[in-house]
Parts: structure tokens; sequence; C-alpha cells
């Protein structure tokens, strides 16, 4: 859906909240929630549009993800996106259900990179039948699939992003028999859903072509094809490559229809009507949305979801590819949320509008994530608008503290480093370099900001940025002048407490007595405390350091 509304600057990565929904949009009126003034944020477009299509009774907005691996954060974008259009959906006061499926009867489809040689045997069987890969969980977890899914429903609750309900499609679509009445007219309609195919998908399908995967005796779904069925003792008929018959039960889990025969089905079994997907994948010309469109109404006979947004991938900075488990391309949820605070990640991906590749940069483009986070959080905090309210709001909705101060990342950065790690020691730091008004409203917030700056420095940071304070005098060469010039701001500092524009003009009151280059001058002044040639601003820089230590220090080059 297009939003045309500008959507900003795009990063190239990439107790409750009380905010008031009704403050952002507008007052709510009407029988199908429209919103007057209208917002044109992505959000609240594609819920004006879903409540204009279903102007009564509940919306069961669907998500579903095939645990095959470690989600990554691209994952995220599609179960938040279900999660966004739910959220927006209560918000304008109608019933909404959000339900996400665990592909989990998808078949392992080959040997990944991190699996064990022994897992060869186990491709092609249903993921819900393979074994956790990791020793250690098997007692918890049993199968390959609930190891994947468990540990990222673990990040998603971390990110405020708990469905309404959970369907595992092998348990409660396969084995439970929710799936056979499709099962049966996919079968007595083949000839008709291969001409949708070849209309749709410009897809020739062979002859004895037919959607189902069987499951053979070996679990695997690469051993059987069909051969008959029998709609009362709801039976398949399935031929080996021995020419042996199998009889397998498709009310218990034992036959599988392909994708694009089971989402239009799971929509009509589980009554969805909404679900975002992919729009370079699913919603390709020809893909696997227009089929299910065609094939939910002249084979299912329901009448199919609207996506209510098609979102894009999220690509690694300079990828042209999309994050993939399987091929190691990716950020997890675990090491995103090591440098970020939830509401920061769920503001990333919902501030641009869904059509858009967004891509995760963990340095620099961080920095200014972080650093517009706090910006739009202070002008919505002051009443003030801000073109990223409404993706605020959202990212907001689930936090329990505050987590992003007032004080800009780049200058935490700098008083983490300078402070060598400490807290109190960093908060002390702040309060001589202007921010004193910060460390007195928000201590608890900078402690806990301080976790991210800790961990992202040790991560991800760039070598441009990172300095570390020598506590033993580095080993270093000096001139005569370089001595002399530190010997004057030596003096200088030692009379009196000097905040960063004293320091500055110390520092050059020292350079002009000593006949000493600028540039010389502060690289003695960062050898003999970084042990480096550059480093942070000077007069900052010196400033923020205990005054009793810088003086011992400079005493120590003469």
């Amino acid at each position: 859906m297009e939003n045309d509304r500008p959507s900003g600057r795009s990063f190239e990565l990439g107790a409750p909240f009380n905010f008031s929904y009704h403050s952002l949009r507008g007052e709510f009126s009407g029988k199908i929630g429209l919103m007057k003034p209208q917002s044109n944020y992505w959000l609240d477009v594609a819920v004006r549009e879903i409540l204009e299509k279903y102007p009564e009774g509940e919306i069961v907005v669907s998500s579903g993800i095939s645990p095959s691996a470690s989600y990554h954060i691209g994952h995220f974008r599609e179960i938040m996106t279900a999660d966004a259009l739910t959220w927006g959906i209560k918000q304008a006061g109608r019933s909404a259900r959000h339900l996400h499926v665990v592909d989990n009867f998808d078949p392992l489809r080959k040997r990944y990179h991190f699996l064990p040689e022994s897992f060869e045997q186990y491709v092609g069987w249903p993921i819900s039948l393979v074994p956790d890969p990791i020793d250690a969980c098997r007692d918890e977890h049993k199968t390959y699939a609930e190891h994947f899914y468990r540990e990222f429903e673990g990040y998603a609750r971390q990110m405020g992003i708990v469905p309404d309900e959970v369907v595992r499609s092998y348990e409660q679509l396969y084995a439970s028999g929710k799936m056979a009445s499709s099962i049966e007219k996919a079968v007595e309609n083949v000839g008709r859903i291969k001409t949708i195919m070849k209309e749709v998908s410009k897809r020739d399908l062979p002859d004895g072509w037919l959607p189902l995967q069987l499951m053979g005796p070996n679990k695997s779904f690469a051993e059987l094809t069909y051969k008959s069925i029998d709609t009362k003792a709801k039976r398949i008929i399935g031929i080996s490559t021995d020419g042996i018959e199998h009889s397998l039960d498709y009310t218990a889990g034992e036959v599988k229809m392909y994708w694009r025969l089971d989402w239009p089905a799971r929509w009509q079994v589980l009554g969805v009507k909404v679900e975002p997907f992919s729009i370079q994948e699913h919603g390709a010309a020809g893909g696997s949305y227009e089929t299910g469109v065609r094939l939910d109404r002249e084979i299912f006979d329901y009448e199919p979801p609207i996506p209510g947004v098609r979102y894009g991938n999220i690509h690694m900075q300079g990828d042209t590819k999309k994050m993939s488990s399987s091929s190691g391309n990716l950020i997890t949820p675990e090491q995103a949320l090591q440098i970020m605070p939830p509401e920061v990640l769920r503001y990333f991906i919902a501030r641009s509008r869904p059509e858009r590749t967004l891509f995760w940069e963990s340095n620099q483009g961080l920095m200014k994530l972080l650093e517009e986070f706090a910006q739009v959080g202070q002008a919505v905090d002051a009443g003030e608008p801000h073109e990223f309210a409404e993706a605020y709001a959202f990212a907001m909705a689930s936090k329990v503290h505050n987590t992003i101060s007032s004080v800009p990342f780049n200058h935490l950065i700098q008083v983490w480093q300078a402070s060598r790690g400490d807290q109190v020691r960093a908060l002390e730091v702040l309060e001589r370099t202007d921010f004193s008004e910060a460390v007195k409203n928000e201590s608890d917030v900078l402690e806990r900001e301080f976790v991210y700056v800790a961990k992202w420095l040790e991560l991800y940071a760039p070598e441009t940025v990172k300095f570390s304070v020598q506590e033993v005098l580095p080993q270093v060469e000096l001139s005569e002048q370089q001595r002399d010039f530190l010997g004057k701001l030596v003096d200088a500092v030692a009379e009196s407490e000097l905040d960063g524009q004293g320091m500055h003009q110390a520092i050059y009151a020292a350079i002009d007595a000593a006949g000493l280059k600028p540039g010389e001058a502060f690289k003695a002044l960062y050898r003999v405390i970084l042990g480096k040639d550059s480093g942070p601003k000077a007069g900052w820089f010196l400033a923020s350091l205990e005054r009793g230590w810088l003086v011992e220090r400079l005493h120590l080059t003469k």
C-alpha cells in the first residue's frame, strides 16, 4: 500500500506506556472507524483500509514463519507488522486477534552448515519430527522446530510481541484433521488448480501432478507418489519407488499440501482476514498470494484476506540479498538486543513504510538511529509535532521503562570511555560536561543505557571512535617543545577547575607559549593519555577527566 506522506530519512543499519492514540490520529468517528484529521502514517492508512473492508466483527490478523533455523530480525518484520496492524485495529476500538502460525510441518530442506553430519538422515523430514540439534536442549524442546521457535518466542516477548494465539501447523492443523476437507478439495479439483497455476503463474504442471506431500514409512516427504484417495476412510494410497503401496491417514498428519495450496487453505480454516506478506516473495507477480486469492475463491470457497501492507526485506548493509538463516548473512534478535533496547528495534522496523527495504548497519547507522529516537521522544514528551511520532507511539507501546536518555549517544560513547567503563565515574563526567540536569532527572535511564553503550563499543564500534585512557603512562616519544607545552598546560589545569571551553582556551594558550604547532601539541596530549596520536575533542576530553588524575599524568611528562 502506498503512503503519500514522506517517510523521512532512511537508516541504513537500518509500567505500560501512557500515550494517547487519539492525540496522534485525531478523533475517532463513524461505524468503520474513520479518523479525522486523517493521518498518512502507514499504519493508520492500513488500519483505515482494513476497517473499511471489514466494518463488523472480529478481525483475525495472521503471520507465519517456518522455524527452519535461528530467526533473524528480518523475520521480526513479518510478525511485528502483523502485531502492529492488530494493535492499530484495537486502538481504533475494534476487536482483533493476532494469530501466529508456526510452520513446523515444513520439511528440512538440506543439512544446513550448523547441523552435525548425522542430520543428513533427516533431510526431507518434517521439522516437527526432527530431533533438537542441540543435545543439551532435548529434554526441554524435543524437536528441531520447537527449539528454534522457542528461541524466537523469547526474543519476541522481549520486544512486546505476544500473539493472541500460536498455531503449530503439524499438531493443530494437519494432525488434528482440520486440513482434511481442504486436502479432499485439492484432490477433487486438481485439474482446476493446474489451470489456475497456469493462468496466474504461467506454470505448466506435468500429468499426474498433485499438490500433496506424502510422508513415507521413513518420515520423509520424498518417498511416495500419490495413487488414490478414499474420502470415507480418510486414507490416501501412496506408492514407493519399489512399487509397494502405503496407506496414509490424512487426518493424522501423514499428508501435507504444498505451500501454494497450504496457505489459502489455512486462511479458510483459521478465518484469516488480514495477512501482511513479503513484497519481494509472496507479493511478486504470479506469486503465492495471487494464486492463493484464486485458489481460495475457486477451490476453498473463501474470500481471501487482504494483506493490510506488503513489507520489504531487511538486508545487511551493503548486501543485495535479504538476511538468511541458512546462509548466515544475518543479525539475530540476540545480537540486535545487545546493542539497543527492544523499543528501538521496534522503532527501526516501524518508522519506514513497510514496502521499503531496510538496511541493518551496526556502527554509525546505529548511532544515528538512537539519536533520532531520543529526539522524537523529547518532542513527544514536550507535546510537539514530529513526523515519526506515530512510529514512536507504537514502538513505546510495550516498554517497561525508559532506556534511551536525552544525552546524545555519541556523547555517551566518549563519556563511557573517558570514565574507563565505570558508571559512577561516567555520571560524574556528565555532571562536569553540561549534562547535570540529565544526571539529576535521568540517572536510572543513563545507567540502563550505559549497558548498551558498553556492548556496542565492545562488539561493533569502528576504531575511529574508540579510545582507552591508559592508567599507566605509556612509553612515548616527546620532543622538548611538546614537553614544554605539557608543562605549561599542567600549570593552568592545576590552578583552577576548567570546563570544556576553558580547557580549550588553556590548551591554545599553552600551544602559543611553547611555540608549538597545534597538531604536534594534540599528538602529545593523546600520546600521554591514550597511547595514540588521535582522540576525542581535546577541550571536552580533558575537562571530563578528574583534575587530580590529569595533573598527575601531565606532571609525569615534565
